[in-house]
């Protein structure tokens, strides 16, 4: 991830944006950059993607749903939830942090924006991803299992 990426991703359904209000993009917040991207339905995130922004180092990833039982289009928080599950439980495998992945639901007379400026707050909490620390230098002295066959 380049530093004009996003740091910081959020995924929130149309649904949970209320009417005639201005949801910013983009922003940043603390030195991190926050991205917005508003989706026709919360179960439109697809958990490769989300994992894939993990992987390039986003420093926390927001998914904004509708309340459970009233998602507009039947199961999409549904969906999100348990991918978001899925990927906090991936997370922990790996020995990163589940809280980098979050989901909170939005009723219709939530403050959307304080929703959202609170997770931010918990993910700058957390600190840069540890995706983003440089690996460890490649040794000449250690031999691919090709190159040791090769040897052979």
């Amino acid at each position: 991830m380049n530093e004009s990426s996003p740091r910081i991703s959020v995924y929130v359904c149309h649904r949970c944006i209320p009417q005639g209000s201005h949801l910013p993009r983009q922003w940043t917040q603390d030195g991190i950059r926050v991205h917005v991207t508003v989706l026709p339905c919360s179960g439109k995130t697809d958990g490769q993607y989300l994992f894939h922004a993990i992987e390039a180092g986003a420093q926390g990833l927001l998914v904004v749903t509708c309340p459970s039982g009233e998602c507009h289009l039947s199961q999409g928080n549904y969906r999100a939830e348990i991918r978001i599950r899925t990927l906090r439980r991936l997370l922990a495998e790996i020995g990163l942090e589940p809280e980098r992945a979050e989901l909170v639901r939005c009723a219709q007379n939530d403050d959307l924006k304080r929703l959202i400026l609170d997770a931010v707050n918990r993910f700058c909490a957390l600190g840069k991803s540890p995706v983003l620390q440089s690996p460890a230098p490649y040794h000449s002295d250690v031999r691919t299992s090709r190159e040791a066959a090769a040897k052979s």
